[in-house]
């Protein structure tokens, strides 16, 4: 009998501890889901009329129309150039008489016809101050005086994205 109760009693006591070996469970986790939205901001900004004097085609001449600013927060954005008037200043009385002029966009593009229009490859994200880019054309010099009269053309710039 002692030999069953040291038995008992041994069980209890391995069978106990182990029991009592087990911490009660003292943390606990889960999961919370976090996001917020990032208003677009996208805009352009484009020089006012321009005025130039045109030097009757003894000389080549360039005329620094402005800056145009492009403020994104979105990538591959692009900006287009397009002329009324095919790329020429068009005499405003005779339309027959045109003077053919190339546009340069700050390091986006230089010299460029705009028979058609003309787009830039995608962009990335700009500052915040924007990416300023000089807007100028080119013209001249011919081999013939130009018409006397006002000459004129209008530029479109858009920019876009997907």
């Amino acid at each position: 009998m002692k030999k069953y109760a040291l038995v008992a009693l041994f069980a209890v006591a391995v069978f106990g501890m182990a029991f009592a070996v087990v911490p009660p469970t003292t943390t606990q986790s889960g999961t919370v889901s976090i996001s917020g939205s990032v208003a677009e901001v996208f805009s352009l900004t484009v020089p006012e009329t321009y005025t130039g004097t045109i030097a009757n085609g003894s000389t080549a001449e360039t005329w620094s129309i402005g800056n145009v600013v492009v403020t994104s927060n979105v990538k591959n954005w692009t900006i287009s150039v397009s002329s009324a008037n095919s790329g020429y200043l068009v005499h405003s009385v005779d339309n027959t008489e045109k003077i053919a002029y190339t546009m340069t966009l700050g390091s986006l593009v230089t010299d460029q016809s705009l028979a058609s229009a003309w787009t830039s490859a995608a962009q990335p994200r700009t500052a915040k101050v924007g990416n300023s880019y000089a807007l100028s054309v080119k013209f001249g010099p011919s081999a013939d005086y130009y018409q006397a009269g006002t000459y004129g053309d209008t530029l479109t710039v858009t920019i876009s994205h997907n």
